[in-house]
């Protein structure tokens, strides 16, 4: 049986690795959602199929700036597991980066057991969110 060690290396491999796949050009996101039945689904920051792959886009003052229709990686992975009829609940989840308050209150809602992240994002409120509600948190080492 293979130690957390083990398992935290391999879940959040399959996060950074999705990562890549990500079109963002400010921060690429991936994350690896893991069912309590052991499946493993991955999401990635980007934009629905039909929308196209460019997430952000350059503001009059040549800033380049998130469109708000972009979906979080963790979002993504919660979303295929819903339409796939599965459940998150005593989930765990591997990002690449720490959640933003908003997906830290979906991970709540969805019941997610624990995050486990690799580096912190640029506001680190969504973490204390997940402890506020007892939500397991952790800084992949």
């Amino acid at each position: 049986m293979p130690t957390q060690q083990e398992n935290d290396d391999t879940y959040m491999g399959v996060a950074i690795l999705h990562s890549k796949l990500s079109k963002a050009m400010r921060l690429k996101v991936g994350a690896c959602l893991v069912l309590e039945n052991g499946a493993l689904v991955a999401g990635v920051n980007g934009l629905p199929t039909e929308l196209g792959n460019e997430c952000e886009y350059f503001a009059e003052d040549g800033n380049l700036v998130t469109k708000p229709e972009t979906i979080h990686a963790e979002q993504n992975a919660i979303i295929k597991v819903a339409r796939n009829g599965l459940s998150t609940q005593n989930s765990s989840l591997y990002v690449t980066h720490s959640l933003c308050r908003a997906c830290a209150s979906a991970m709540i809602a969805a019941g997610v057991k624990e995050v486990v992240y690799k580096e912190d994002y640029r506001d680190t409120s969504g973490l204390d969110l997940l402890r506020q509600a007892n939500i397991g948190v952790r800084k992949y080492e």
